[in-house]
Protein backbone atom coordinates (compact mmCIF):
# COMPACT_ATOMS: atom_id res chain seq x y z
CA UNK A 1 0.00 0.00 0.00
CA UNK A 2 1.12 3.54 -0.68
CA UNK A 3 1.02 6.05 2.16
CA UNK A 4 2.14 9.67 2.46
CA UNK A 5 4.07 11.77 4.93
CA UNK A 6 5.12 15.42 5.17
CA UNK A 7 8.63 15.83 6.54
CA UNK A 8 11.53 18.33 6.51
CA UNK A 9 13.60 17.30 3.45
CA UNK A 10 17.30 17.92 3.16
CA UNK A 11 18.47 16.58 -0.24
CA UNK A 12 21.96 15.78 1.06
CA UNK A 13 20.71 13.72 4.03
CA UNK A 14 21.74 10.07 4.18
CA UNK A 15 19.17 7.35 4.94
CA UNK A 16 18.21 7.37 8.59
CA UNK A 17 19.48 10.92 9.13
CA UNK A 18 17.43 14.09 9.78
CA UNK A 19 16.16 15.40 6.45
CA UNK A 20 15.83 11.97 4.82
CA UNK A 21 12.34 10.50 4.29
CA UNK A 22 13.39 7.37 6.21
CA UNK A 23 14.27 9.37 9.32
CA UNK A 24 11.90 8.91 12.21
CA UNK A 25 12.55 11.39 14.99
CA UNK A 26 12.99 9.60 18.30
CA UNK A 27 9.66 9.80 20.09
CA UNK A 28 9.29 12.60 22.56
CA UNK A 29 5.82 11.57 23.64
CA UNK A 30 3.96 14.56 22.21
CA UNK A 31 2.07 12.89 19.35
CA UNK A 32 -1.43 11.46 19.50
CA UNK A 33 -0.25 7.85 19.57
CA UNK A 34 3.22 8.28 21.06
CA UNK A 35 4.43 5.87 23.69
CA UNK A 36 8.22 6.12 23.20
CA UNK A 37 9.02 3.63 25.98
CA UNK A 38 7.15 0.94 24.02
CA UNK A 39 7.38 1.87 20.32
CA UNK A 40 8.09 4.51 17.69
CA UNK A 41 5.27 5.58 15.40
CA UNK A 42 5.11 6.82 11.83
CA UNK A 43 2.24 9.28 11.26
CA UNK A 44 1.01 8.68 7.72
CA UNK A 45 -1.98 9.30 5.50
CA UNK A 46 -3.60 7.17 2.82
CA UNK A 47 -3.97 10.34 0.75
CA UNK A 48 -1.42 13.08 -0.11
CA UNK A 49 -3.95 15.79 0.77
CA UNK A 50 -4.56 14.20 4.15
CA UNK A 51 -0.84 14.27 4.97
CA UNK A 52 -0.68 17.96 4.07
CA UNK A 53 -3.96 18.84 5.77
CA UNK A 54 -2.91 17.20 9.03
CA UNK A 55 0.35 19.11 9.18
CA UNK A 56 -0.90 22.54 8.10
CA UNK A 57 -4.65 22.39 8.77
CA UNK A 58 -4.60 24.64 11.84
CA UNK A 59 -3.13 27.56 9.90
CA UNK A 60 -5.55 30.10 8.43
CA UNK A 61 -3.31 31.18 5.55
CA UNK A 62 -0.90 28.94 3.69
CA UNK A 63 2.00 31.06 2.46
CA UNK A 64 4.85 29.46 0.53
CA UNK A 65 7.13 30.31 3.46
CA UNK A 66 5.39 27.71 5.64
CA UNK A 67 7.27 25.01 3.71
CA UNK A 68 10.65 26.27 4.95
CA UNK A 69 11.79 24.24 7.93
CA UNK A 70 13.65 26.40 10.44
CA UNK A 71 14.62 23.53 12.77
CA UNK A 72 16.72 21.88 10.06
CA UNK A 73 18.68 24.59 8.20
CA UNK A 74 18.60 24.21 4.42
CA UNK A 75 15.59 21.92 4.44
CA UNK A 76 12.11 22.35 3.02
CA UNK A 77 8.92 20.46 3.78
CA UNK A 78 8.32 17.69 1.27
CA UNK A 79 5.75 15.02 0.57
CA UNK A 80 7.12 11.48 0.74
CA UNK A 81 5.33 8.61 -0.94
CA UNK A 82 6.11 5.46 1.02
CA UNK A 83 5.25 1.81 0.55
CA UNK A 84 4.12 -0.58 3.28
CA UNK A 85 3.19 -4.25 2.80
CA UNK A 86 -0.42 -4.67 1.67
CA UNK A 87 -1.05 -7.43 4.21
CA UNK A 88 -0.20 -5.46 7.38
CA UNK A 89 -2.62 -5.97 10.24
CA UNK A 90 -3.96 -2.45 10.78
CA UNK A 91 -6.82 -1.90 13.23
CA UNK A 92 -9.52 0.24 11.63
CA UNK A 93 -10.90 2.62 14.26
CA UNK A 94 -13.68 3.62 11.88
CA UNK A 95 -15.31 0.22 12.48
CA UNK A 96 -18.02 0.47 15.18
CA UNK A 97 -17.41 -3.11 16.32
CA UNK A 98 -13.71 -2.37 16.84
CA UNK A 99 -14.64 0.58 19.06
CA UNK A 100 -17.27 -1.42 20.96
CA UNK A 101 -14.85 -4.29 21.59
CA UNK A 102 -12.38 -1.83 23.15
CA UNK A 103 -14.86 0.35 25.01
CA UNK A 104 -14.01 3.37 22.86
CA UNK A 105 -16.27 6.11 21.55
CA UNK A 106 -15.62 7.89 18.25
CA UNK A 107 -14.96 11.11 20.17
CA UNK A 108 -12.10 9.39 22.03
CA UNK A 109 -10.48 8.57 18.70
CA UNK A 110 -10.72 11.99 17.03
CA UNK A 111 -10.33 14.13 20.16
CA UNK A 112 -7.01 15.88 20.53
CA UNK A 113 -6.58 14.71 24.08
CA UNK A 114 -3.16 13.07 24.04
CA UNK A 115 -3.55 11.41 27.43
CA UNK A 116 -6.62 9.59 26.11
CA UNK A 117 -5.31 8.75 22.63
CA UNK A 118 -1.90 7.62 23.89
CA UNK A 119 -3.58 5.34 26.44
CA UNK A 120 -5.81 3.54 23.94
CA UNK A 121 -2.92 3.35 21.43
CA UNK A 122 -0.73 1.57 24.00
CA UNK A 123 -3.53 -0.87 24.84
CA UNK A 124 -3.96 -1.69 21.14
CA UNK A 125 -0.19 -2.02 20.66
CA UNK A 126 -0.12 -4.52 23.55
CA UNK A 127 -2.92 -6.73 22.14
CA UNK A 128 -1.59 -10.24 21.45
CA UNK A 129 -2.99 -13.51 20.17
CA UNK A 130 -2.82 -16.76 22.17
CA UNK A 131 0.75 -17.33 20.87
CA UNK A 132 1.75 -13.90 22.29
CA UNK A 133 2.23 -12.47 18.78
CA UNK A 134 1.34 -8.84 18.15
CA UNK A 135 -2.08 -8.48 16.54
CA UNK A 136 -1.71 -4.99 15.08
CA UNK A 137 1.06 -3.01 13.40
CA UNK A 138 -0.84 0.23 13.57
CA UNK A 139 -4.22 1.89 13.67
CA UNK A 140 -6.21 3.78 11.04
CA UNK A 141 -8.64 6.57 11.88
CA UNK A 142 -10.39 9.55 10.30
CA UNK A 143 -8.79 12.97 10.22
CA UNK A 144 -9.95 15.67 12.62
CA UNK A 145 -9.41 18.16 9.79
CA UNK A 146 -11.48 16.29 7.20
CA UNK A 147 -13.17 12.94 7.99
CA UNK A 148 -12.78 11.77 4.37
CA UNK A 149 -9.01 11.61 4.95
CA UNK A 150 -7.84 8.36 6.51
CA UNK A 151 -4.75 8.47 8.68
CA UNK A 152 -2.43 5.73 9.80
CA UNK A 153 -0.27 5.40 12.86
CA UNK A 154 2.23 2.67 11.98
CA UNK A 155 4.44 1.12 14.69
CA UNK A 156 5.70 -1.94 12.83
CA UNK A 157 9.38 -2.77 12.89
CA UNK A 158 9.84 -2.78 9.09
CA UNK A 159 10.67 0.69 7.83
CA UNK A 160 8.46 2.00 5.02
CA UNK A 161 10.12 1.93 1.59
CA UNK A 162 10.68 5.36 0.04
CA UNK A 163 9.02 5.57 -3.39
CA UNK A 164 9.12 9.29 -4.14
CA UNK A 165 9.86 12.69 -2.60
CA UNK A 166 8.29 15.93 -3.85
CA UNK A 167 9.27 19.32 -2.41
CA UNK A 168 6.18 21.23 -1.33
CA UNK A 169 5.27 24.72 -2.50
CA UNK A 170 2.08 26.71 -2.71
CA UNK A 171 1.43 25.54 -6.30
CA UNK A 172 1.88 21.81 -5.62
CA UNK A 173 -1.24 19.90 -6.71
CA UNK A 174 -1.83 18.30 -3.29
CA UNK A 175 -1.30 21.60 -1.46
CA UNK A 176 -3.87 23.28 -3.73
CA UNK A 177 -6.32 20.41 -3.20
CA UNK A 178 -5.87 20.31 0.59
CA UNK A 179 -6.12 24.11 0.88
CA UNK A 180 -9.32 24.14 -1.18
CA UNK A 181 -10.82 21.31 0.85
CA UNK A 182 -10.06 23.12 4.12
CA UNK A 183 -10.93 26.61 2.79
CA UNK A 184 -7.41 27.93 3.34
CA UNK A 185 -5.96 30.88 1.45
CA UNK A 186 -2.76 30.17 -0.48
CA UNK A 187 -0.19 32.90 -1.06
CA UNK A 188 3.24 33.22 -2.62
CA UNK A 189 4.59 35.05 0.46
Amino acid sequence: MLVYRVFPHLPSAAPGQPGHPSYLHPGRGGGRLDNPASYSVWYLSYDPCGAIGEVFGNRQTWPDTMFTEKRLPGSRKALATLRLPDDLSILDLDDPQVLLDRGLRPSQVVARNRAVTQAWALRIFDERNDRRERLWYGVAWRSFQRPQWRLLGYWGSAEPVVVNVEPLHYQHYAVIDAAGTLFKRLSRK
